[in-house]
């Protein structure tokens, strides 16, 4: 598909004008062709450590100018957004460096490596005024969107038990590289049970395979979170009583989607990404009696959104940063943080652990 190129001439006075540091696939496959789809953006500046990357990344989507070094973003004073899609390890730095600019943040989750780092990008954005997006991908595609619809409106009944599950294909060797399982792929699923249910991760107990090394079964609670572990389970409790399995793998070896998600009410179901169909959601809805033998379901599949891959997002990340009425942070970075924060302490006690006593 050929992207469009707003020159300066052409842009409006209502235009976002974003920088982009780490030019890699996350970028270049999903959120650029999305927010040139969608106008309103306006592309000054591209940025990575890679030269060769820089200038193709720039001449594929039209940027203005290019840069090796992450601070010729931040003080440009054409650039109204910073668009961080680099690895977690320099998050904080850039995110701060920003902030303290002026400029507004659209960040690539997780939010940071530690609470630690988050509450300083939190402070610095409150500090200068300044809008804070995270950029949590799953919970914005068709079947997520409808998926929390169906749940808020109440129509498969009182839900009672979720099954998330995420997982990729990766290569053993770089999940350290990535902050591990949890804070890399679990992360998007923590951030969709909550977005999914509107309901916050209150208690949990967790389990991973993780090298004695790890971050993540440190005896130092105020540690990083990023480990290299590659497989966790974890159990949740919401604070609306929903109960929630969360199983995580980084390097499976076929059969799942990067998510699949199980969600059960008492009067019906919605599968999300279900297995070897092809479907994007199919829902179940109970006839008979509900716990009698006579139970059957009827399936059927909703109609989804149709609008192109990622406009949904970014839409809502337009909205966020040209909504004044808004608050300045988003708090779906930090929410997440919390519970990786929790899962590595539940790790460490072995056992329960109450998110609202910390």
């Amino acid at each position: 598909m050929e992207h469009q190129v707003v020159s300066k001439n052409e842009q409006t006075s209502d235009q976002i004008r974003f920088a982009v540091i780490g030019c890699g696939s996350i970028a270049e496959n999903y959120h650029l062709p999305a927010m040139q789809n969608i106008g309103g953006f306006s592309f000054v500046l591209a940025c990575d450590l890679i030269e060769a990357r820089t200038q193709l990344f720039a001449d594929k989507f039209g940027a203005h100018r290019q840069s090796l070094n992450y601070l010729d973003a931040v003080a440009s004073e054409d650039v109204d957004l910073v668009c961080i899609f680099t690895k977690v390890d320099s998050h904080a730095e850039i995110a701060i460096a920003a902030a303290n600019a002026g400029k507004h943040i659209f960040l690539q989750k997780p939010l940071a490596r530690s609470l630690e780092e988050g509450n300083k990008i939190h402070c610095a954005v409150r500090s200068n005024g300044v809008r804070l997006v995270s950029s949590f991908m799953h919970s914005y595609f068709p079947e997520s969107l409808e998926a929390s619809k169906w749940v808020r409106n109440g129509r498969i009944g009182r839900v009672e038990l979720i099954r998330q599950r995420n997982a990729t294909g990766n290569p053993r060797d770089v999940v350290a590289s990535y902050g591990g399982a949890i804070i890399d792929i679990g992360a998007h699923g923590i951030a969709l049970v909550r977005d999914i249910t509107g309901q916050d991760i209150v208690r949990l107990v967790a389990t991973v395979d993780s090298n004695p090394t790890s971050a993540l079964n440190s005896d130092n609670l105020d540690a990083p979170l990023n480990g290299d572990e590659l497989n966790a389970v974890i159990l949740y409790e919401l604070s609306g009583g929903i109960i929630v399995t969360h199983e995580v793998q980084y390097a499976q070896r076929g059969g799942t989607e990067r998510f699949q998600t199980e969600i059960y009410g008492d009067k019906g179901s919605i599968l999300l990404r279900v297995p070897r169909t092809g479907e994007a959601m199919a829902v179940s809805h109970l006839r008979g009696m509900p716990d009698g033998e006579n139970r059957h379901f009827d399936w059927t599949i909703p109609k989804l959104d149709q609008r192109a891959f990622g406009q949904a997002h970014h839409e809502a990340v337009l909205a966020a940063i040209q909504d004044n009425s808004r608050k300045l942070e988003d708090d779906t970075g930090m929410a997440v943080l919390r519970v990786c924060d929790a899962i590595r302490r539940s790790i460490s006690a072995r056992g329960w652990v109450d998110l609202q006593r910390h």
